[in-house]
C-alpha cells in the first residue's frame, strides 16, 4: 500500500520531523514505561499485538512493545509503506476490521507477510499538535473497533507521550545542574590559572562531548588574531589554516557555529579537518573589551540548541577574565 503525496507530506513535515528526533533520545529510556503501555493495551483490546511505533522520514521504528511474539519481537522496525501507521498520523484514528475485504489492505506487506487482518492505529500527538508516531493494535482474525477501545487507545497514547516528555523534562533538568556545577568549578580551576594553556585546559574538560578547542588572543586593533593555546589535532588544523574566521568573530563580537563538516571547511579553507564534525567560535571579553575567540571543536556534527550556545558563552566569558590576567 504506497503512500499518497497528502501522506507522505505530513511524514516528511519538518515540524514533526523536528518534535520526533526531540523525543527519540528518551524513547530507549523510557523502554520500561512503554512496554507497560503496550501490555496494558493487549489485554484492554483483546488483541495479541500493540506497538508503540515512532515515525521517521523513511521508516518505523518499534519502541514499545510489551512481550511480543515473533517476527515482530526481532524487527524493531519496518519500512514506511508497511503496515498502515503513516494513515494514523493526520487522523483522530485509522482502523479496519478485516483487511481481506479490501485489495489496498490486503496487498500490504504487513498483512501478506505477518498476517494481520485487523488494525487500529491512533497518532501520538505532542502538545503542539505534532504527531511523532502510533500506538497501533493488530489482530490475526477480524475485530471490529468499538468508539470505547480507538477511545482508550486515544488515552494510552497520551500516556506514551507523557512517558516520553516526562524523562526529556527530567534529563534537561540533569544536564542543567551538571552544567551549572561544571561551571563552579571551571571558575575555581581558572582562578589559579596563569597561562592560554591552562584556562583552555580547563575550559574544554566542561564542555560534553569535545576534547579539543583553541584561544585566539585578539590584537589591540581587533583586525588579526594570534592562537595563544591549542588542544588536539583538528584544533591544531584550524589553528593552522590561517583563516580570518576567528578574527571576524573577535571583530564583531558575535559568536560563529559551523553545525556540519562542511561548514567547517569552508569557514577555515580547508579541504579536510579530522575528528572535527562541529565548531563554536566565541568572542572572549573582559570589561567590555575584545580580548579574542574561544573555539571548541565536537566530533560530530550537532545543532547547537540555545542551551548549549548560552553554557558555551558563559564558559567564553570565564575565559575572557582568567584571559585578561594570564
Amino acid at each position: 500500500m504506497d503512500l499518497d503525496p497528502k501522506t507522505l507530506e505530513v511524514v516528511r513535515r519538518p515540524s514533526r520531523l523536528q518534535a520526533l528526533a526531540s523525543l527519540r533520545a528518551n524513547a530507549e529510556s523510557s523502554a520500561e514505561g512503554l512496554d507497560r503501555i503496550t501490555r496494558i493495551a493487549c489485554r484492554a483490546l483483546g488483541v495479541p499485538v500493540a506497538l508503540v511505533n515512532l515515525i521517521d522520514a523513511d521508516r518505523q521504528q518499534f519502541m514499545g512493545c510489551g512481550s511480543l511474539p515473533e517476527p515482530w519481537k526481532s524487527m524493531g522496525e519496518m519500512p514506511l509503506t508497511a503496515g498502515w501507521c503513516p494513515f494514523a498520523l493526520d487522523a483522530d484514528a485509522f482502523a479496519f476490521a478485516d483487511a481481506r475485504s479490501e485489495p489496498s489492505l490486503a496487498g500490504n506487506a504487513a498483512a501478506q507477510s505477518l498476517g494481520v487482518v485487523a488494525y487500529a492505529g491512533v497518532p501520538l500527538r505532542t502538545a503542539d499538535g505534532d504527531a511523532v508516531g502510533t500506538l497501533c493494535a493488530v489482530d490475526y482474525e477480524p475485530h471490529e473497533w468499538t468508539d470505547d477501545e480507538l477511545s482508550l487507545m486515544t488515552d494510552l497514547a497520551a500516556s506514551a507521550v507523557a512517558e516520553l516528555q516526562l524523562l526529556g523534562a527530567s534529563r534537561v533538568a540533569a544536564r542543567e545542574h551538571a552544567r551549572l556545577h561544571a561551571l563552579e568549578s571551571v571558575s575555581c580551576t581558572i582562578a589559579g590559572a596563569t597561562t592560554a594553556g591552562e584556562v583552555l585546559d580547563a575550559v574544554i574538560g566542561a564542555v560534553e562531548r569535545t576534547h579539543a578547542g583553541a584561544l585566539w588572543r585578539a590584537a589591540p586593533s581587533g583586525d588579526q588574531v594570534e592562537t595563544v593555546a591549542v588542544a588536539g589535532a583538528g584544533a591544531e588544523a584550524l589553528a593552522r589554516s590561517g583563516s580570518p574566521a576567528p578574527a571576524r568573530v573577535a571583530r564583531a563580537g558575535e559568536p560563529t557555529f559551523l553545525a556540519s563538516r562542511r561548514e567547517v571547511r569552508d569557514a577555515f579553507e580547508l579541504d579536510d579537518v579530522p575528528d572535527v564534525g562541529s565548531v563554536a567560535l566565541l568572542p572572549v571579553t573582559a570589561g567590555g573589551h575584545a580580548l579574542g575567540v574561544l573555539g571548541t571543536c565536537f566530533p560530530d556534527e550537532r545543532t547547537f540548541a540555545e542551551d548549549d550556545r548560552e553554557y558555551l558563552a558563559a564558559l567564553a566569558g570565564i575565559s575572557g577574565l582568567a584571559l585578561a590576567r594570564a
